[in-house]
């Protein structure tokens, strides 16, 4: 045989010999990175699953709060509506009793603080007669 050829051969045959290493030990290393996926992966999602029930449970309640608060603020409109109502009514009944009563209450409550002034006043004054006589 041709010692070139020969030659050839050997360095094909360390090659391939060289690259069925490498390719061995590339494979263990996928293989190890594949374990170490799939524990990862498990990991995940054991503790994925109370987090989301957790998160779920989180996203009930903050919903339920959400109509809750919805429903009072419906309660607290009504509620306004009818204080706004009663102080309507209020004022009505303040203004219809100022009209009756105000109209004849002003003119006797004039007189009778002017009689009061006008009898302190004749009192003062007959009090500096009696002192001075």
């Amino acid at each position: 045989m041709n010692p070139v050829a020969t030659t050839a051969l050997v360095v094909l045959a360390v090659v391939s010999l060289l690259w069925t290493v490498l390719l061995v030990a590339v494979l263990l290393e996928l293989r190890r990175l594949s374990w170490r996926l799939q524990e990862f992966i498990r990991t995940l999602e054991l503790d994925l699953r109370p987090i989301l029930q957790e998160a779920r449970e989180g996203v009930r309640t903050a919903a339920r709060a959400a109509q809750e608060v919805a429903d009072g603020t419906a309660r607290l409109r009504g509620t306004m509506v009818a204080l706004e109502d009663a102080g309507d009514n209020i004022r009505a009944t303040t203004d219809v009793i100022r009209a009756v009563v105000g109209s004849r209450l002003i003119p006797v409550a004039s007189v009778l603080a002017g009689l009061r002034v006008g009898v302190k006043t004749l009192w003062r004054r007959s009090r500096r007669r009696r002192e001075s006589s």
